[in-house]
Parts: C-alpha cells; sequence; structure tokens
C-alpha cells in the first residue's frame, strides 16, 4: 500500500484529503462544541504568494477585535483568488476565511467596521470587499467548507508555503491533534457505512458491520516499505537478466 506524502502544498491528493479532514473539523466542533455565529472575508488589491508580510496586519486586525469582544475565537482559511476573473489580469491574490465565535451575531456590522478599519490602514484594499456576514445555518456552512476547502483553483499557487487552515487556542474544545484524530475517525466510519449501504445493508446492519471495519481496521499493523529491485542473473556480457524484489522497512 503506498503511503501518503502529506505534502499538502504540493500534491494535490494529500491536499483534497487535509481539506475533507479540516471541514470535519470543523463541523464536528460547531456540533459538539460551539457552532460560530459570523463568517468574515479580507481581501488585498495585492497579486502575491508571499503571505508572510500580511502578518502584522493579521495581527493587528485580530488585537482590535480581542479589545472589544476578548471571548472571541477564530479559525481561519486562506485561499487565493483563481487569477480568471475579468480584471484579475491573469494574477492570484490571497484572502482570508474566518469563522468567528465568541461575538454576538448582532456585532456583525460592528465587526466589519473594525476588521476593515484595521486592515485597510496596513493592507492596499478596499472597504467594501471587506466582509462579515451572520451564519444562519451551521450545517449549510459546514457542508459549504467541505467543498470549499476542496476547490483546486483556490488552493495556494505552486511554491507557496505555510499553513492554509488554523485556529486560535480557545476556537477548538481541545488540542488540534485530538481533533483531527476524532476527525480520521469519524471519516474512516462514514466511509465504511458508504460500504456496507453499497452490499444493500441499512440502519443497525450497516452500522454494525462498519464499526467491525473499523475494528478490524485497528487490530493490523502497517508498515511504510521500501522496494528495492536486485539483479538475480547475468548474461555473457554481465547484464542483468533477472531481478528480485527486497523489501527494507521505511
Amino acid at each position: 500500500m503506498k503511503g501518503r506524502c502529506k505534502a499538502t502544498n504540493l500534491c494535490d491528493y494529500c491536499a483534497k484529503l487535509a481539506a475533507v479532514e479540516n471541514a470535519e473539523v470543523l463541523a464536528l466542533d460547531a456540533m459538539s462544541n460551539s457552532a460560530p455565529l459570523l463568517w468574515s472575508v479580507l481581501t488585498t488589491s495585492t497579486a502575491t504568494i508571499d503571505t508572510s508580510s500580511f502578518k502584522q496586519a493579521r495581527r493587528e486586525v485580530r488585537r482590535e477585535i480581542l479589545r472589544h469582544w476578548p471571548a472571541a475565537e477564530q479559525a481561519s482559511l486562506i485561499e487565493f483568488t483563481s487569477g480568471l476573473g475579468t480584471n484579475s489580469g491573469g494574477q492570484r491574490r490571497p484572502h482570508w476565511n474566518d469563522a468567528h465565535k465568541g461575538i454576538p451575531v448582532e456585532d456583525g456590522p460592528a465587526l466589519e467596521n473594525v476588521m476593515a478599519d484595521v486592515w485597510c490602514r496596513y493592507v492596499d484594499a478596499g472597504r467594501r470587499a471587506q466582509k462579515v456576514t451572520a451564519i444562519t445555518d451551521t450545517g449549510g456552512l459546514m457542508r459549504y467548507l467541505a467543498l470549499h476547502f476542496q476547490k483546486e483553483s483556490q488552493q495556494p499557487p505552486a511554491g507557496w508555503h505555510g499553513h492554509r487552515f488554523r485556529t486560535t487556542r480557545g476556537y477548538l474544545a481541545g488540542p488540534m491533534a485530538a481533533a483531527r484524530d476524532e476527525a480520521r475517525l469519524h471519516l474512516r466510519l462514514r466511509r465504511e457505512l458508504w460500504k456496507a449501504e453499497q452490499q444493500g445493508l441499512t440502519g443497525e446492519a450497516a452500522e454494525y458491520v462498519a464499526k467491525r471495519a473499523l475494528y478490524e481496521a485497528g487490530e493490523n499493523a502497517w508498515t511504510l516499505v521500501r522496494l528495492v529491485k536486485l539483479p538475480t542473473a547475468f548474461d555473457d556480457d554481465h547484464q542483468p537478466t533477472a531481478w528480485m524484489e527486497v523489501v527494507h522497512a521505511c
């Protein structure tokens, strides 16, 4: 079995798997912990893949948010425009999506003003392009995120380095590592349920088969290996004519 390289900024396959996992982390947190009430987008007119130049502006925005709403927490996703828009000139620009907790939904307009004031002070951006909207349907938002995370057209360009998704310390109920473990377990269970349903099972029978498959998978031990081909026979010119594969543990 081939392993995942986990280079989510280089590998499209691993980027998609990470996107699904990130969306599941947010969905489970919204259901079991608390749901975000507001969603914001910060944009810039600057076309660049060097998002480190926006760190100070992001810090200042965060500092001002906490000054007004000390209990505020954020989950952030960085994306890039596709570069296919009429006025894009073929260039891709970063933008930041944030889900907000700890801020009353009626404070959405105030949050938009605070974020736009600070952001536009540090960044080449227009106030009207900075938006805050209320999240009226948490389930709908999570379905949107599950698809949005996977949009190849908005993934970072080649050469970009950094974390696409992160949260402030108090956004999740526990450590991110634990949230990811739970998300992976839920995703595996959903895959096994789908397999069981494809076999014609429903209800408790499908759930039993799915959970049984997870248990059996947990009993297996997996090892990442490297296959090396070694010659075993040679012709008269000392050229190899037969090979054997040797397994080396990584």
